[in-house]
């Protein structure tokens, strides 16, 4: 996914997967880190990037893919 929006300053990339982090003052933290988690744990990723604040972000999930058997 990408956006145009606000961005990511670049100390914050780091932080953005942890549980409770965030950069909204309405926000919980618990968005991203359980997207990250859910990705894991079906042996996948969840990668962010950002030019930095006013260039928006790029989220990439990267999952396993498993074909049903008979298909190719």
């Amino acid at each position: 996914m990408i956006d145009d929006g606000v961005g990511i300053q670049a100390e914050s990339l780091t932080k953005i997967f942890s549980h409770g982090f965030t950069t909204r003052k309405e926000g919980h933290g618990f968005g991203l880190h359980g997207a990250a988690l859910t990705s894991r744990q079906i042996g996948g990723s969840l990668r962010a990037h950002s030019e930095g604040v006013g260039q928006g972000a790029t989220f990439t999930p990267e999952l396993p893919l498993k074909l049903a058997e008979g298909v190719s």
